[in-house]
């Protein structure tokens, strides 16, 4: 062979085992040196040619393999084992060869158990996980999805609050995933939660609206059935746990006297009868019954999805009645909380050196709970009232109120001419 040859080292492997082929030139003719260990002893092999140098490693890895007792040193049984686990590894006459190492087959299988814990075998959660993923599931990208959820929402009548919220999430997501919705893993979504530099509260909803996507897939069948990309991920507080804030009567009457007739039927339902401020923003004129006494909050306007009757207390009948219409929103304002805001500051009074009041975040809904809870000792009536659980209410709305200030919080009455700003 000429001098000409390749010089480099190369690297035989099959099997888990390494044999080394060194190239060596002695007057003018390159050899090949296959260089191993065996039975605990260095093996050199002298070959003319790098293709003899390949079939010779090739034979040394078989006897190894078959534990031939002159390349390996193993008790019999053991032997048998490796043989064994590597016909299973080969395959049968027309099933595919599994490319990986014993090792690794082995390590793999015993986290696989340690994870299952005895509850089932590695064969039944595949068998199970077959079953459910049979169907080949569609191609779609983040991107693609978003779009089509979108139009479905709007199709389907969904707010324009709603709309808003979908788009306003859902549109900084896909721009974070350019990728298929099949690839997505509860990790990647956990990442992305932790890097949005948003308060608790508005990373929550962040959390809840890829919630809703992640199952509108699963419905469209765009990912397979028990898929939950929030398995796992944290989930964020609705808001931040602290003193409960409310409104006293006097502060309630100030806020009245302030508003004019575009806001004023947000806060006095807000403060009288308890809806979220996003309910108060889709509701109809239509959904409240000034004659029977009640305020219906729609399933589709409703936070928990579900329909449920508000009583209309008197004093909030005597402020909606010179409001009220037939039919449209109840509150046409595009920016409600900028309205409010407005409305809070516009309680100074410069001349008698009174001071802006400040606008407390959900204070109206906590001050009716408070109320109505004080008024009437029935935490699970007024739980289902408020479309909430007991356990929240008590937790998260409901600050201790004597009897006599919740009759005056319900006494409230509008000045004459009020609502006429």
């Amino acid at each position: 062979m000429k001098t000409d040859a390749p010089t480099a080292v190369k690297e035989f492997k099959k099997n888990g085992i390494s044999v080394r082929i060194r190239p060596t030139i002695k007057n003018g003719v390159t050899r090949f040196v296959l260089d191993y260990r065996a039975n605990g002893q260095r093996k050199l092999v002298w070959r003319s040619s790098l293709a003899e140098a390949r079939k010779a490693a090739d034979e040394a890895v078989d006897k190894i393999t078959e534990g031939q007792s002159e390349v390996l040193n193993l008790k019999s049984a053991d032997a048998h084992a490796i043989i064994r686990a590597r016909a299973f590894i080969n395959g049968k006459e027309g099933e595919t060869k599994i490319e990986k190492e014993i090792d690794e087959l082995v390590g793999e299988i015993c986290e696989i158990r340690r994870m299952l814990g005895g509850r089932a075998t590695p064969l039944e959660v595949t068998r199970d996980w077959l079953k459910r993923n049979a169907v080949a599931l569609p191609r779609v990208t983040v991107v693609a999805a978003v779009e089509q959820m979108k139009k479905q929402a709007e199709t389907d009548g969904k707010s324009d609050l709603r709309l808003k919220q979908l788009a306003n999430v859902l549109d900084r997501f896909a721009e974070n995933f350019n990728q298929e919705v099949s690839t997505l893993t509860p990790k990647l979504i956990a990442d992305y939660l932790t890097a949005l530099e948003l308060a608790e509260r508005t990373r929550r909803n962040h959390r809840d609206v890829i919630g809703f996507f992640n199952r509108w897939l699963v419905l469209r069948g765009y990912l397979a059935k028990g898929t939950d990309w929030l398995e796992g991920v944290q989930n964020y507080t609705a808001r931040k746990l602290g003193q409960i804030s409310i409104y006293t009567a006097d502060e309630m009457r100030r806020l009245i006297a302030a508003a004019d007739e575009r806001i004023l039927p947000m806060i006095v339902i807000g403060g009288f009868a308890g809806l979220r401020h996003a309910e108060i923003a889709r509701l109809e004129w239509q959904d409240i019954d000034l004659e029977e006494g009640f305020i219906e909050v729609k399933a589709e306007n409703a936070k928990t999805d579900t329909r449920r009757i508000v009583p209309l207390k008197a004093n909030l009948k005597a402020f909606l009645l010179p409001l009220a219409k037939k039919n449209g929103k109840v509150v046409s304002l595009v920016n409600t909380t900028k309205q409010l805001l407005k409305t809070a500051t516009d309680t100074a009074d410069a001349e008698n050196e009174i001071e802006a009041m400040e606008w407390k975040h959900n204070a109206l809904r906590h001050t009716y709970i408070s109320a109505r809870v004080a008024e009437s000792g029935d935490v699970p009536r007024v739980a289902d009232e408020a479309g909430n659980s007991p356990q929240v209410i008590r937790t998260n709305y409901l600050k201790r109120m004597r009897p006599a200030a919740a009759a005056e919080w319900f006494a409230i009455q509008p000045e004459p001419e009020a609502g006429k700003k």
